[in-house]
């Protein structure tokens, strides 16, 4: 019996464990889009919740494709970058794709926040207003961590010290 309890006590301990061990790899948990962050604004009306995700759905469907597309040119800017012989009007040209890319996602963006506040009353907006930013983030931006690439733009990454990029 005690061997029993001994046994179930080592295997509950064990599942515990690589469960806090995988929540500390992966950080709080971060917000894929709005509709958490837009769902949490107060007292938010059946009608008005139903608006927003109308325009939550409209906007991913417009965005994913731009987003999608951004992807495939920064993967083909690592492409050009990292060729034989390299072709520097081909990255320049990539480049001013991306930054048009991310231009019109940024407008994008912020015509879906304006869009969404335009259905709420104005205490929601103060809410909404104050908390601008900070959907898809987790605490204090612990959430969204460095994504791959950025890295290489902010210089190297100071938790791989056999990143090519901190050897300089």
């Amino acid at each position: 019996m005690l061997t029993k309890s001994l046994l179930v006590l080592m295997v509950s301990v064990l599942i515990t464990s690589f469960s806090l061990n995988s929540y500390a790899q992966r950080g709080p948990r971060e917000m894929k889009d709005s509709a958490r962050f837009e769902m949490g604004i107060p007292k938010l009306t059946a009608d008005q919740k139903t608006k927003i995700e109308g325009m939550r759905v409209k906007h991913l469907k417009e965005v994913t494709p731009l987003k999608n597309e951004m992807v495939e040119k920064k993967a083909h800017l690592n492409t050009l970058e990292s060729a034989e012989k390299v072709d520097r009007d081909a990255i320049n040209k990539t480049i001013d794709e991306i930054s048009a890319l991310q231009g019109k996602i940024m407008k994008m963006k912020v015509n879906h926040r304006l869009d969404v506040a335009s259905v709420l009353t104005d205490d929601q907006k103060v809410f909404f207003n104050a908390h601008r930013g900070h959907e898809g983030k987790g605490h204090m931006d612990m959430g969204r961590g460095k994504r791959k690439g950025m890295d290489d733009e902010m210089g190297g990454n100071p938790n791989q010290p056999n990143c090519p990029m901190n050897k300089k």
